[in-house]
C-alpha cells in the first residue's frame, strides 16, 4: 500500500483542479494513502475532498510542517506546483517524485518579451 504526497500550495483553482489527479490515483491504486498539503487558507476548498486521506496546511513557515511530513515516510511525492518551496520539501523528503514541467521560462519570454516557445499541445495532452 504507497504512501503518496501530492503538493499543490496555491491558486483556488489549480487547487480545485488537482482534484482529478487525486481521483486517478484512488482509482488506479485503491490502497494507497494519499496526503496533501497546501496553504491554510485553502482549507476550506480540500477539506471536503474524498480522494484525500490526511491534509497537511501551512501559514508561513515550511520548515513546520517539513518536520510533520518527514515523520510520514512516504513513497512517493507528487509536486503539481514545482516551484521553490515545493522543491524545499522534496530535497528535504528525499523519495521519488514525479513532477509537471510548467514551462516557466518559456511563458516568461511570451509574456515579458513576446517571443513564443510555447508547445502547440494542450498541457493535457505533454507527456
Amino acid at each position: 500500500m504507497p504512501k503518496i504526497l501530492v503538493i499543490r500550495f496555491s491558486s483556488i483553482g489549480d487547487i480545485v483542479l488537482a482534484s482529478p489527479v487525486l481521483r486517478c490515483l484512488k482509482k488506479q491504486l485503491p490502497d494507497a494513502t494519499i496526503h496533501f498539503v497546501t496553504k491554510t487558507n485553502f482549507k476550506i476548498v480540500t477539506a471536503s475532498n474524498p480522494y484525500i486521506d490526511k491534509f497537511f496546511y501551512y501559514d508561513k513557515d515550511l520548515s513546520v510542517v517539513i518536520t510533520e511530513l518527514k515523520k510520514e515516510q512516504y513513497d512517493y511525492v507528487i509536486d503539481l506546483h514545482n516551484n521553490l518551496r515545493s522543491n524545499k520539501i522534496r530535497r528535504a523528503l528525499k523519495k521519488k517524485c514525479f513532477t509537471i514541467n510548467k514551462l516557466n521560462v518559456q511563458k516568461f519570454l511570451l509574456t515579458k518579451l513576446n517571443v513564443d516557445l510555447m508547445p502547440r499541445v494542450h498541457i493535457t495532452q505533454r507527456s
